[in-house]
């Protein structure tokens, strides 16, 4: 049985009076634990995907079902790691992952606990008091998967997640990606 299902997905957008058309009867089955990964040029609906199955965007036709049920909103049971990583320039590397477990409702302890753990995960341990502006593009971009890890979804979107790294650390974050999940 599909974990994850999406049966003949169209997305529309209106720009100006005209629709536009993102994704034109996209179908897909993926088991429970499958890796995947959708590759096309750009402007081709991968985003736009992406976000349907986050639950962010509005589906125009078909439908897609996660566990049986239909994707109509967010859910804790999906993590989204957006393309810009929508980091708080005001919060630490610690408090942007951290926050994350707050809005979970997790005791002060346990979020702290779970934000060091997941910064050793991706390497940021030293940065952990650092700010955003003081990071490099693909710290910034570290520092968004494990927040979005911290919450332990068991599904992760992941929107270009690695395009700011260079070809190491890229390489290195696959590794250690594919040993958390």
């Amino acid at each position: 049985m599909s974990w994850l299902e999406a049966v003949e997905v169209s997305k529309r957008f209106d720009r100006e009076g005209q629709q536009i058309l993102a994704l034109d009867r996209f179908s897909l089955s993926i088991a429970e634990g499958e890796f995947v990964t959708i590759v096309g040029p750009s402007g081709c609906g991968k985003s736009t995907f992406l976000h349907m199955v986050g639950g962010f965007e509005a589906i125009t036709e078909g439908s897609i079902s996660l566990a049986g049920e239909r994707v109509r909103e967010p859910g804790p049971d999906r993590g989204m790691l957006f393309q810009d990583y929508g980091l708080f320039p005001w919060l630490s590397v610690l408090g942007n992952v951290a926050w994350a477990l707050e809005s979970r409702g997790h005791a002060k302890a346990k979020r702290l606990e779970l934000a060091n753990h997941y910064l050793e995960r991706v390497g940021l341990s030293a940065f952990r008091n650092a700010y955003p502006a003081e990071l490099s593009g693909g710290m910034q971009q570290r520092v968004a998967l494990a927040r979005t890890l911290a919450l332990e979804p068991r599904m992760l979107l992941m929107d270009e997640p690695f395009g700011a790294l260079d070809a190491q650390t890229r390489e290195l974050m696959q590794e250690e990606l594919t040993a958390i999940w």
